[in-house]
């Protein structure tokens, strides 16, 4: 065997055995899946909620979307219908979420989570294979919204209100004041809208506004004024004499005003100037004397002014108002100066007080608890002058009717029994003193008839009077002067008294009074049995109404018509039936 150089060997292609074929096919797979699932995607778009989408923690993945509307009305209907308080304060409204115009848009939350159509591969990526989560769309009336707020602002709502100071009995008292309160509505509406299906209790935007004078204002004006004023006298020169001022004189003429966000301390010039008339008195000055009227046989006299010397009031009020802030050295320097009277002769006779203009009379028993109440009564109101527009107020002019003041007891009404009261009788020249207004056309403020009807007063033209529940008031509505007369007849016990109360001034009506018309007659119940130590038997008397009207002329025509109306009651007799009993009959 012959040996031969190393060769290389031939190279021999391996066989092909369709290996490239099944790649191909491979590949081709891939293909066609890929594509098989790109078309599922977008062939459940739309169909279907992507795998992981939440609402409102309610899972719907996979669902179609009228399956997921479903879904979520059930599984969020105890959230959805839960009421909802709206609070603010101590004030709270509770409503159903309907009534708050709110609930769940269910169509519109799986809108929302949908991805829909699309060949965009995130999207078809997302709908085989995403979701997330998402709030619930709500759906909302913003009229019924606007309504709720509405309705806890009418509670809350509140205007600041300012601090004050006033004096209450000789000492500065300060009222502390309070923010204003106003509930933003819109701000409101939105926190409701927000807390819907997360909270049921929400609280509502309130504002607060400061009032102009706040609490710690007006007590920075208490401590540096008003205490201050009160704190020692002043004493007040006034020539080469002085007069003291003292804490009590000034009190009653404080007065406090709200100014520019702060409170003003000012003093009564007037009050002031009367406070400390006594202690003026002691310079021994000749003081003006006012023109005051008189009766000289039996018609008004003027008795005239009198100019004299006095402090002006309004530089003893400046003076004082300076002093009374400083913490020592408490002077002051008056100027005496000559003074006309404040009401002068020629103002008195301007007054045109120059002939009656009503006048009244009426007739009584003449006891001695009538003789004492009803003269009494007279001298208090003889010499009563109202100026144009100033009230007569008949308990103001009579004062306390008390043992004290010189008055007796007698007969009243009370619970439609007689009885016995201090003052009792005076109601005869209350009636009288109402029916000279009456007649004189003056103004009827007040009147009150008695509750039963005594034949010696007219049937309802007439006036009881109690100082703590009953006033008799009427004012000069007119341009003149006004002066009351009143005197009685001076009886004696056992005889027949009169009163006669006459109105002085300028006539402007002739005033007539039509003639009274009964009607709802009422009897009385049955007697009463008073077996009581001590009786006061009664007649019955018969209840009704009655109408008439007061009429007033001038120059012979009948310009104006006012009518009056009252209603008597009726007066359950009494019968005393212990034959051992003190009969104690009260005169009426």
């Amino acid at each position: 065997m012959t040996d031969h150089p190393t060769q290389p060997l031939p190279t021999v292609e391996p066989r092909r055995r369709g290996g490239g074929r099944l790649a191909a096919i491979i590949a081709g797979g891939v293909v066609l899946l890929a594509g098989g699932a790109y078309g599922a995607g977008y062939a459940m778009a739309g169909e279907t909620l992507p795998p992981k989408t939440v609402i409102e923690g309610v899972p719907v993945g996979g669902l179609a979307p009228a399956d997921a509307e479903a879904k979520l009305v059930q599984e969020l209907a105890a959230k959805a219908d839960a009421p909802m308080t709206l609070t603010s304060g101590e004030h709270a409204i509770s409503k159903a979420p309907a009534d708050l115009g709110l609930g769940v848009d269910a169509a519109g939350s799986v809108r929302q989570a949908a991805t829909g159509k699309s060949f965009d591969p995130r999207v078809i990526w997302d709908n085989l294979t995403g979701g997330t989560d998402h709030p619930a769309v709500v759906a909302r009336d913003d009229e019924k919204l606007a309504a709720a707020a509405s309705e806890l602002a009418q509670l809350v709502n509140a205007e600041p209100v300012n601090a004050e100071l006033a004096m209450v009995e000789g000492t500065p008292t300060l009222t502390e004041g309070a923010n204003g309160r106003t509930l933003d509505a819109a701000a409101t509406q939105e926190a409701l809208a927000e807390a819907y299906l997360h909270q049921t209790d929400v609280t509502a935007v309130v504002e607060e506004n400061e009032p102009d004078i706040t609490t710690a204002e007006a007590q920075e004006t208490l401590d540096t004024v008003a205490t201050p004023a009160l704190s020692a006298p002043i004493t007040v020169a006034a020539g080469d004499k002085t007069f003291e001022v003292t804490p009590e004189m000034i009190a009653p003429a404080l007065t406090f005003e709200p100014a520019d966000g702060s409170i003003k301390v000012n003093v009564d010039q007037d009050v002031l100037l009367e406070q400390a008339t006594k202690s003026i008195a002691g310079l021994g000055l000749d003081e003006p004397k006012d023109a005051s009227f008189t009766f000289e046989g039996g018609k008004p006299k003027i008795i005239p002014s009198v100019d004299g010397m006095g402090v002006d009031k309004e530089e003893f009020a400046k003076v004082v108002q300076e002093a009374m802030v400083k913490p020592s050295e408490r002077t002051a320097t008056v100027t005496v100066a000559q003074q006309k009277a404040k009401f002068t002769t020629e103002m008195a006779e301007k007054l045109g007080v120059k002939e009656i203009t009503g006048e009244f009379t009426t007739y009584y028993p003449a006891t001695a608890y009538r003789i004492t109440n009803i003269g009494k009564s007279a001298r208090l109101i003889n010499g009563v002058l109202l100026k144009p527009g100033e009230v007569f107020d008949m308990n103001k002019v009579l004062g306390p009717r008390t043992l004290a003041r010189g008055w007796a007891a007698g007969g009243a009404i009370d619970g439609g029994r007689v009885v016995e009261r201090m003052g009792g009788g005076i109601s005869q020249t209350t009636t009288t003193t109402f029916n000279a207004m009456f007649f004189a056309g003056l103004e009827d403020i007040y009147h009150k008839p008695h509750s039963l009807y005594f034949s010696r007063y007219p049937m309802g033209r007439e006036a009881t009077l109690d100082y703590n529940s009953v006033d008799m008031k009427f004012r000069n509505d007119t341009e003149y002067g006004v002066l009351m007369q009143a005197f009685t007849n001076n009886p004696k016990q056992g005889a027949q008294g009169s009163i006669t109360v006459r109105v002085w001034s300028t006539k402007k009506y002739d005033v007539k009074a039509t003639n009274p018309v009964q009607s709802n007659f009422k009897d009385p119940g049955p007697a009463i049995k008073d077996d009581s130590a001590i009786c006061s038997p009664q007649s019955a008397m018969r209840g009704f109404t009655v109408t008439y009207n007061r009429q007033f002329f001038q120059n012979g025509k009948l310009v104006r018509t006012e009518p009056f109306k009252w209603t008597y009651n009726t007066l359950t007799p009494v019968e005393c039936t212990n034959p051992n009993a003190k009969r104690d009959r009260i005169e009426r």
